[in-house]
């Protein structure tokens, strides 16, 4: 699937989005804003085994149409 239909599967849901051809523990998570939350607005991280960063997709990411989601 597209980009914009995997983020949109993301906001509407407790899903993950992630491309097959990445390592297969890396997943793209989407962060909202809470109570307890340093940030203003919900925010994409990446996790994986090495961790959780902030992550913003590459021009080649944004146009991929391989997108999937669990």
């Amino acid at each position: 699937m597209t980009f914009s239909k995997a983020f949109q599967r993301i906001r509407d849901k407790n899903v993950v989005m992630f491309l097959p051809n990445w390592s297969h523990d890396v997943k793209i998570r989407l962060q909202d804003r809470t109570e307890m939350s340093k940030m203003t607005h919900p925010y994409l991280y990446v996790e994986s085994c090495k961790g959780k960063v902030p992550w913003m997709p590459t021009i080649i990411e944004l146009f991929s149409d391989e997108w999937e989601v669990i």
